[in-house]
């Protein structure tokens, strides 16, 4: 395995990471995802996670106010929010982005990490895609945007890519009973040939008690692409290549 690299939605990984790789044979890479427990659209966490190793920045994903009023999707996670949470929004009532993700771009820009969408809503999404790129960000990654709570269509995730984004990450997690309404295994190699290997990225977004560990769990992901009649040069490239080329290694 050439890297691994590890997400909490509540968290930052990249000091665990860190402590992993030195264990590991492999690097092991973390991040933080800007939700309520790491103090929201935080820029001075941004910092600390980048000078702790972090490669990937996402925008809220549990606590995004989308996400919130759709938790129902996501069973597991939804016992984890409770009522009075406020989610949090990307943009003011004017609908422009809120001026603090200004400065997070500058620091993710200025480190050379990546910008991931997390779970707000996809006109959230293609607004703050679209301004990071134009603020200088180089590294852009669409959070599972085939999930179903999430509504992306094929024209929408073309749509994101023109607008900057980097990549599409198509994980394993959004065909499993993790979710309420998983994804059709066939719907979801449908969408990644739609799109294109070149622009897209497989992964697991694995670790939940109902799914079998995360490298198991990208073997059936790679069966199955294979099974499809996705090309094996294809499948390399979205699980290996597109990665590392991302992540810089």
């Amino acid at each position: 395995m050439r890297a691994i690299l590890v997400k909490n939605h509540y968290f930052e990984t990249a000091g665990r990471a860190r402590l992993a790789t030195d264990v590991a044979d492999f690097p092991v890479f973390g991040g933080i995802a800007l939700n309520l427990t790491n103090g929201g659209l935080n820029r001075h966490a941004v910092q600390m996670a980048l000078k702790m190793g972090a490669k990937e920045i996402w925008m809220p994903t549990v606590h995004a106010d989308y996400f919130v009023k759709n938790k129902s999707h996501v069973a597991n996670l939804a016992t984890e929010i409770g009522a009075d949470v406020q989610g949090l929004v990307l943009v003011k009532e004017d609908c422009t982005l809120k001026d603090e993700l200004y400065e997070i771009f500058d620091i993710i820009r200025e480190a050379d990490a990546i910008f991931a969408t997390g779970h707000v809503t996809k006109e959230e999404a293609k607004l703050a895609v679209h301004e990071a790129a134009k603020r200088g960000v180089k590294k852009i990654i669409v959070t599972h945007p085939a999930a179903t709570f999430v509504h992306y269509s094929v024209d929408d995730m073309k749509e994101i890519m023109d607008l900057g984004a980097t990549f599409l990450e198509h994980t394993w997690n959004d065909v499993t009973r993790q979710v309420s309404h998983p994804l059709q295994i066939s719907a979801l190699f449908d969408i990644i040939k739609a799109v294109g290997a070149a622009h897209s990225i497989m992964s697991t977004d694995a670790g939940q008690w109902l799914n079998p560990p995360a490298a198991q769990q990208m073997g059936i992901y790679i069966k199955e692409a294979l099974m499809s009649g996705i090309s094996a040069k294809d499948v390399r490239m979205m699980v290996a290549d597109n990665p590392a080329k991302i992540l810089g290694i």
